[in-house]
């Protein structure tokens, strides 16, 4: 009995609860086992879910990466397939350059145009200096100095050194929308201490922008009527001299007191079309009250640029002038310019003077074609024909250049000779005819015939040594005038 009651009392709830402990226990792994793996299960299905959402990521980058590449490639269409190399008068410009030059203004940005489609300055104009791109903020000061040598054949010529140009410049960004650009021109060293040169104001004006293909300008106005008047700075020519038809026809600088409007439009994804147009009070006086007259066979219409008036606040015979240009660019590297000019010349204001010109510039790679033409239609009554005024004058220029680095020079002197410079081979055909009285009061003209060829030297884009050698041959009754020249010149921009 004693060993049953032990077996009830003590053996049989012993081996209950290690049987009950033993199961419970089993079922409790399980659950633990259980729950992770759906604990794993669940970080399987949600690992699954981030690598789709990177799958689909990565698919939508390639998408965009695309559509970039397509955007680059028709941007890059617009730019011409042969860029010109270093020595191709290229401006080096590295990626902080770039950085620095998307957050200046508005007239930065525009002189760094050229530099970014790799355009040589030709294709510039007024807001296309240099100093712009190195400087760009509120106001810039800057310049360019001619310094030239040169030995003629006729010894009545001049000889010896001249300073022929000191030119500042001050440009300032006034606020989002106004803008002023002015240029003072010092020749042949200024007046007084006995130097016979002048200072004038070379160009004023005040911009207004209202947008791209319509904006208001006002001041002393660098006169659109060709192309080099608006590109004319020493620094940026290949030959010493301008041509005969910017000295004769277009008497370079042209600058007239107006208004008027300018602007840009596209026409399509590769084209575009500048325009300028503004009345003025006239630039040219040819014939004074008096009966003196200031155009004729030796000058052109030289003499009678800036006279009468033309420099001051006043049209002197009351008849304004007017005068406009269109330029067509159908792709970079290539552009057309159309320009003219009207007004009455002289001061019983009975006389009209017109003048249209052509121009065009041409790149490819480091081979450049230029050119302008310009004729002048001169009406001429009684009075106007006894000054020795005729009716008609014309000229024209063509102008090769060709940049060039050898690298040998690099080789030898990489100083001297940088990544940056270049030598341009330079020849330039002028023919230009002017017309006059002689003393007879009979109609006499006088053909000119030029033939430059030159070579240069730019250690930068800013700096150039120049030699040049003008063959002139003039044709008319008169004896050959032996007046062929060389000349040396360097001229920099500052």
């Amino acid at each position: 009995m004693r060993f049953l009651r032990f077996l009830v009392l003590v053996v049989v709830p012993l081996a209950v609860t290690f049987f009950t402990a033993e199961v419970f226990g089993q079922s409790s792994e399980t659950e633990a086992l259980k729950s992770k793996v759906d604990m794993l299960e669940t970080e399987l299905r949600e690992i699954k879910n981030l690598l789709k959402q990177q799958i689909e990521r990565d698919a939508q980058k390639e998408k965009e990466i695309a559509s970039l590449k397509e955007e680059v490639q028709k941007k890059e269409a617009r730019v011409v397939t042969e860029a010109p190399p270093p020595s191709a008068r290229e401006h080096v410009v590295d990626e902080e350059e770039y950085r620095h030059i998307a957050e200046e203004s508005y007239l930065a940005r525009k002189s760094a145009e050229l530099s970014e489609k790799k355009l040589a300055p030709s294709f510039g104009g007024v807001y296309t200096k240099p100093f712009l791109r190195r400087f760009g903020r509120n106001t810039y000061l800057g310049g360019y100095m001619d310094f030239e040598f040169r030995a003629p054949e006729n010894e009545a010529d001049p000889h010896g050194f001249t300073q022929k140009r000191f030119i500042p410049f001050i440009y300032s960004d006034i606020s989002d929308r106004v803008k002023l650009a002015a240029e003072i021109e010092f020749e042949f060293g200024g007046v007084g201490g006995g130097r016979d040169g002048e200072v004038i104001l070379e160009f004023a004006t005040m911009d207004f922008l209202i947008n791209d293909w319509l904006n208001w300008r006002g001041g002393y106005i660098l006169t659109p009527l060709g192309k080099l008047n608006l590109v004319h700075d020493s620094p940026l020519l290949d030959l010493t001299d301008r041509p005969l038809v910017n000295q004769l026809i277009i008497p370079t600088t042209l600058t007239d007191l107006g208004m008027g409007f300018f602007g840009t439009l596209y026409p399509s994804e590769l084209s575009k079309l500048d325009y300028e147009i503004y009345v003025t009070n006239g630039i040219f006086n040819g014939l004074d009250a008096d009966g003196t007259g200031r155009i004729g066979e030796v000058n052109g219409l030289r003499s009678a640029k800036g006279s009468g008036g033309a420099y001051f606040n006043d049209n002197y015979n009351k008849s304004p002038g007017v005068v406009g240009r269109v330029a067509f660019s159908p792709f970079i590297g290539l552009e057309f310019g159309g320009s003219a000019y009207t007004a009455r010349y002289d001061e019983g204001n009975d006389n009209q003077l017109t003048i249209p010109a052509l121009d065009f510039i041409y790149q490819k790679g480091p081979f450049e074609f230029v050119g302008e033409g310009a004729y002048a239609f001169i009406e001429t009554d009684s009075l106007a024909e006894a000054a020795g005024i005729t009716d008609d004058m014309w000229g024209y220029y063509l102008e090769a250049r060709y940049h060039f680095m050898p690298s040998i020079l690099k080789d030898w002197n990489s100083r001297i000779f940088t990544e940056n410079s270049t030598f341009t081979g330079v020849l330039r055909w002028d023919q230009v005819q002017t017309a006059g009285r002689d003393d007879n009061f009979e109609r006499v003209h006088w053909l000119r015939n030029r033939l430059t060829p030159g070579l240069n030297y730019r250690y930068t884009e800013d700096t150039v040594f120049k030699l040049d050698y003008q063959i002139n041959m003039e044709e008319k009754d008169m004896p050959d005038l032996a007046n062929n020249a060389f000349l040396f010149s360097v001229a920099t921009y500052f």
